[in-house]
């Protein structure tokens, strides 16, 4: 089956245009759509009214060879998207006692009753599918009417996000209406910048001139490069050997294809050496163990992290000698491996990671955006400084993102030395 011309997502929701949220839906469902070869073309967002969402989907169910809706199906009476567009396509809503069923033990597990508005939920549009959804109580629907589909979603994002992926990407690919591979190939990198992949790679790239179409995405400390065959002339199987070109020619400046978390990769190569990391932060303020902890499984190589602001608390929690303090003061190298190789001895760590810094406005001897970062290994500890200017809040998480990137080189460079010539000690 040809893949559909035109895709168009109604996103319904009053918060929307009030500036209450913002539609992260937009970006997730662009982001998979496009992956898979269905480029969105238009997008609405709409008050929760019925005569707006009656005019906007008629004029995109028009226009469109699949639509997607998201929000409104919820209990309450704000909830109007299956109403109003079983209205505008004559159909009837039928009652399903399969999603009853579900509904009454999803609160049955959490001992609550149900109310009967929740009960208006478990109605579809006549001769839709029903799209589980075991994150939440509104099921998604499924309709296919005159070669076209409609597709309406729950609004809640951790409802929507499963659902898109277990049950209508699935089907999609199933009917040939989407790629099950994707339409591009996608490189991360870190530590590097747009304009420097692009110096880097142009010999690259310039052999494939009006065959290869290159995007680049820089966001959270990565830049993502996607590489996307022009009017199909490329094999997939030469894109790949252009990504390993590319792999090849960025180093340790290449942290993997898709999406991988460096964060994860890091705790991953500590499991794979028996060791364990513990952090120690005073500027970032838990930032960087955050971004740990955000990993399934962390504990089995992560050991913990230490928020130490004041100099007293970085004596009295990592040992860090106040003679060192009056000396360097707190945002210095020295302060930084001390505070590293205290963390380690504290939380008996084999690699610790320490962030001290000026995240501004003020700074100190040294201009706001000052950071220095410690590493302790089992045989060494090393110190870098780095200047971050900006804001407060993005001075921090330039931080965590360069003490992540720099503990990844560490690691891909001197792991297994540091782990061989501690085997010897």
């Amino acid at each position: 089956m040809e893949i559909p011309k035109h895709l168009e997502i109604i996103f319904l929701g009053d918060e929307l245009l009030l500036g209450i949220r913002s539609n992260g839906h937009l970006v997730f469902l662009g982001d998979q759509l496009t992956r898979h070869g269905l480029p969105i073309r238009r997008t609405q967002e709409i008050r929760d009214e019925e005569s707006e969402i009656r005019t906007a989907f008629l004029s995109a169910w028009e226009r469109s060879d699949i639509l997607i809706t998201t929000g409104g199906l919820g209990p309450t009476t704000d909830d109007l998207t299956r109403e109003t567009i079983a209205d505008a396509l004559g159909r009837s809503l039928v009652f399903n006692e399969e999603q009853e069923a579900e509904l009454r033990n999803f609160f049955a597990i959490r001992g609550r009753d149900v109310t009967p508005n929740n009960l208006r939920q478990c109605y579809l549009v006549d001769g839709a599918e029903r799209l589980i959804n075991p994150n939440g109580t509104a099921p998604g629907q499924w309709l296919e009417v005159d070669g076209k589909l409609l597709i309406m979603l729950p609004g809640p994002a951790h409802e929507m996000k499963p659902m898109f992926d277990e049950e209508v990407l699935p089907r999609l690919v199933k009917k040939g209406l989407a790629l099950e591979r994707p339409a591009y190939l996608q490189l991360r990198t870190i530590g590097v910048g747009e304009s420097y992949l692009q110096t880097r790679l142009e010999p690259i790239f310039d052999r494939y001139a009006g065959q290869l179409s290159i995007a680049y995405c820089a966001h959270n400390g990565f830049v993502d490069m996607r590489l996307r065959p022009v009017n199909e002339r490329l094999e997939w199987s030469r894109l790949e050997e252009i990504g390993n070109e590319c792999a090849s020619e960025l180093g340790d400046g290449f942290l993997g294809y898709g999406e991988p978390d460096v964060a994860e990769w890091i705790l991953r190569k500590l499991r794979s050496l028996n060791s364990k990391l513990a952090v120690a932060e005073s500027c970032t303020g838990g930032l960087l163990a955050s971004r740990f902890t955000d990993v399934p499984g962390a504990s089995k190589s992560f050991a913990g992290g230490l928020v130490c602001y004041q100099n007293e608390v970085k004596e009295a929690l990592l040992n860090v000698p106040g003679c060192l303090l009056e000396q360097h003061g707190a945002v210095s190298a020295e302060c930084a491996v001390a505070m590293a190789t205290g963390v380690a001895e504290r939380l008996e760590a084999d690699y610790a990671l320490a962030v001290t810094g000026f995240a501004g406005p003020e700074g100190g001897e040294e201009p706001p955006g000052t950071i220095y970062l410690g590493y302790h290994s089992p045989v060494g500890v090393w110190s870098y400084k780095l200047i971050h200017p900006g804001q407060r809040a993005a001075v921090k998480q330039r931080a965590v993102n360069s003490a992540l990137d720099f503990i990844y080189r560490k690691l891909k460079k001197y792991a297994a030395y540091d782990l061989l010539e501690s085997m010897r000690c």
